[in-house]
């Protein structure tokens, strides 16, 4: 099994074939959250995408995600939602500041929080939702820590 920290050295090796080249740029929100989240963030920002938002989980005893210390220090919005929806309904508010970055598409690596459908189904060119682990052998909470 791989650790995280070796998962993410293999990943890293394997092309990514989002170029700007190939595809043009896209305005890309990504929500997700740890060391992971960060790594894609950084690759699609290196492949030229317009990266309009991003979206983690809230400070941790005071410490913000690594994904949101990098998105901050590029100068990119981080919005920092305890939750997206309450009683199975989405939280209008929420959906409203995430509609108002104008995603194309939304990247979801490693995301643990529930996405409410009317986000998942809103870009243009739809959602890519992805974990990093050896699903479904090892699904769980804690999956890419196996």
């Amino acid at each position: 099994m791989l650790s995280a920290f070796r998962f993410l050295q293999v990943a890293a090796k394997r092309s990514i074939y989002t170029s700007t080249s190939a595809m043009g740029s896209l305005k890309v929100a990504v929500i997700g959250q740890s060391q992971f989240g960060l790594e894609v963030y950084k690759n699609l920002r290196l492949k030229g995408h317009e990266i309009v938002g991003v979206f983690t989980v809230p400070d941790i005893k005071g410490k913000p995600d690594v994904l949101a210390i990098g998105a901050e220090q590029d100068g990119v919005e981080v919005f920092k939602f305890p939750r997206w929806r309450t009683k199975g309904e989405p939280i209008a508010e929420v959906v409203d500041a995430y509609k108002a970055c104008g995603a194309e598409l939304n990247v979801l690596p490693f995301c643990s929080q529930f996405i409410p459908m009317n986000v998942i189904d809103f870009p243009k060119h739809g959602s890519i939702i992805y974990h990093p682990s050896l699903l479904p052998r090892h699904r769980g909470a804690s999956a890419i820590n196996w």
